[in-house]
């Protein structure tokens, strides 16, 4: 028997992102319908490569790889805007200053005024896990002072976005790793349903600062030697750390549709849960996120054919694809009519890490937008221990029209975390009676 979660739905309203290759929404989707990879290196304005850099995989205090997915300027910031001096602004990590104008974007997209927001029941709710910045200034002691703290936690990360809009609904970060900002919206979905909140923005944010989790991941043998994330691919040979941010904007739909907002998605449902004990801390288990997944769509009472597709967390790794692949071949695959097309963000961007459940789920509304599924890049040769044919999966190797049909389609996105934390996020595209906004769509 199926578990059951609260399957009210949910208006996408608005979104925003900075992501390798692409300062904008439209250069982001440009970047996916052309089928380009984002992936570069790490540049000498980071840190040293050679100090670091070492193609030796057992040196000490050395990475193997310098490959990855970079934002073209992570400093660019107007303080005065946000109502923060020119001082302080010095002493904010990047990641809050970055969040702040992607979630401005989100906001404007979404057509919403600050004053609908302020002093209402907003809440804020993002991933993060890194303090790479923060950490820099541990260094040099004599470099901080009164803001330091308030710039370099992460629950500040959260906070400091709530305290501008003047959001008084729940604000906080969570840190689950990798599923960090799919947890976050699962958070705020929570709090829309159970009638907490009526807003919620939500984001995710990832900055490549220090060569340490570079080494300490070299070390664990995650990332490709090659330089690629080559998810479902027979080559498969680790991730690619990635930097950006994404943000939503999403609110109740009734509640949008009374408003006259513009609803651009709607979130059918949304669930979290753990690995438990299983083969290993950072070992996924398929077992339970085809649990999690069956719990999702049985509680939207969504049966397989009503998939488009699944966005899947697809990192490239020998060990987390075909556990996932199967978990996803077990759960949704069986009784589909055709093969479930499956993808993967990360062979475009890299792995933007807590950030990268919402850029997975932003190509997922895009690509319900569009009606076109872009390509997951850098597949060969679908991975053999995988078995596709009796998942009944295929891997989008190229861009594919979604084909029409009378009824919205809906499209999952999959995520989780080293720790064994595991997230997936169901959306559908809306109704032409939701999509209808007072004035007209917005864009």
């Amino acid at each position: 028997m199926l578990d059951r979660v609260a399957t009210s739905d949910i208006a996408i309203l608005g979104y925003g992102c900075r992501v390798p290759g692409a300062n904008d929404v439209a250069a982001f989707w440009s970047l996916l319908s052309e089928g380009r990879c984002a992936v570069s290196q790490i540049g000498p304005d980071r840190w040293s490569q050679a100090a670091f850099l070492n193609p030796n995989r057992a040196a000490p205090g050395a990475t193997y790889t310098a490959a990855a997915g970079v934002l073209d300027d992570i400093f660019g910031f107007d303080p005065a805007f946000f109502g923060i001096s020119p001082r302080e602004a010095a002493q904010i990590d990047p990641q809050q200053r970055l969040l702040m104008m992607v979630a401005w974007e989100a906001i404007e997209r979404a057509g919403l005024t600050p004053a609908r927001l302020a002093g209402a029941r907003t809440g804020v709710y993002v991933g993060c896990s890194g303090l790479d910045y923060g950490n820099a200034l541990h260094s040099d002691p004599a470099a901080g002072d009164a803001q330091f703290m308030t710039g370099n936690t992460l629950s500040i990360v959260s906070n400091r976005l709530a305290y501008f809009l003047d959001a008084q609904g729940p604000s906080y970060t969570i840190d689950t790793a990798c599923s960090s900002s799919l947890f976050a919206f699962h958070a705020a979905c929570e709090a829309i349903r159970n009638g907490e909140i009526d807003l919620a923005v939500v984001g995710g944010v990832n900055l490549l600062l220090s060569p340490m989790p570079f080494i300490g991941f070299s070390r664990a043998g995650m990332l490709s030697p090659q330089g690629l994330c080559r998810a479902f691919d027979a080559a498969a040979d680790g991730y690619v750390r990635a930097e950006g941010a994404v943000a939503f904007v999403i609110g109740a739909l009734d509640i949008a549709q009374a408003q006259g907002d513009c609803v651009r998605g709607v979130v059918v449902g949304s669930a979290v849960n753990s690995d438990g004990r299983a083969g290993g801390l950072s070992v996924p288990n398929g077992a339970r996120q085809a649990a999690l997944m069956r719990r999702v769509y049985g509680a939207a009472g969504v049966g397989p054919d009503d998939l488009a597709f699944i966005e899947a967390h697809g990192t490239g790794t020998a060990v987390g694809d075909p556990i996932e692949a199967r978990a996803i071949g077990e759960a949704l695959g069986a009784g589909r009519a055709t093969p479930l097309p499956i993808g993967s963000v990360k062979s475009n961007l890299g792995h933007m890490e807590p950030a990268s459940g919402l850029a997975g789920l932003l190509k997922a509304q895009l690509a319900l937008e569009h009606g076109v599924l872009p390509a997951t890049l850098h597949v060969d040769a679908p991975n053999p221990a995988i078995p596709f044919t009796t998942l009944n999966l295929h891997v989008a190797r190229e861009a594919e029209p979604l084909p029409r049909r009378a009824a919205p389609w809906v499209a999952g996105v999959n995520s989780f975390g080293f720790g064994g934390a595991n997230a997936h996020v169901a959306i559908r595209q809306p109704t032409k009676a939701e999509r209808a906004a007072r004035g007209g769509a917005r864009a």
